[in-house]
């Protein structure tokens, strides 16, 4: 079984688990409400941001990785900017003690969300509450047309990487799921209103 093929099977149950969290209901039955979707948007941006500021830190490991070619923070500020809501205080330390290999897993979650993308802006096009706000709307865009050859090179990168690494990359994996559970009910708690 080759690595990427682990991380799909062995993070299979929590990738479902982080799908459902994420207002999946009211996506798929066109009833995601704007508060919804911002707070989806504040989510991705914690988490991309988190990511990327981490990545930059090992330039030489992740150069295959093309980092530049792959930041997801100003297409997420953009869509932020266009519901005029400010930009979250960042969680600096959310992958700050993160080996590049554990980073690995991260990105596998990061860059496994690009290829929903296209399905998941699909969905929010039938919410009546969204379709003002889409027009210029960027994250749900994702890679586009370069979406499957972007995951193809990522395969690659996981594919060099040596088989004494391979569990603590799908063990990454398994935590950078559980850390987006922890962001969306952070995010969450923080819009309650106080009472």
């Amino acid at each position: 079984m080759t690595l990427a093929e682990r991380l799909r099977y062995e993070t299979r149950a929590v990738h479902e688990e982080t799908e459902e969290l994420l207002y999946t209901e009211s996506l798929k039955a066109g009833q995601l409400s704007l508060e919804q979707y911002s707070h989806l948007l504040r989510v991705h941006w914690l988490f991309h941001y988190a990511l990327e500021a981490t990545i930059d830190r090992y330039p030489a490991f992740f150069q295959a990785y093309h980092p530049n070619e792959r930041r997801k923070t100003p297409w997420l500020t953009a869509d932020l900017a266009e519901l005029n809501i400010p930009l979250p205080d960042p969680q600096s330390d959310l992958f700050a003690d993160w080996s590049p290999v554990e980073l690995l897993g991260a990105a596998y979650v990061g860059e496994g969300s690009m290829l929903g993308g296209k399905v998941v802006f699909h969905h929010l096009q039938k919410s009546p509450e969204l379709k003002p706000v889409l027009q210029n709307a960027r994250f749900y865009r994702g890679y586009g047309a370069e979406a499957l050859e972007k995951w193809k090179a990522f395969g690659g990168i996981l594919a060099g990487q040596p088989e004494v690494e391979h569990d603590k990359i799908v063990q990454a994996a398994h935590r950078t799921f559980r850390a987006y559970h922890d962001i969306f009910k952070h995010t969450q708690r923080q819009d309650q209103p106080v009472a």
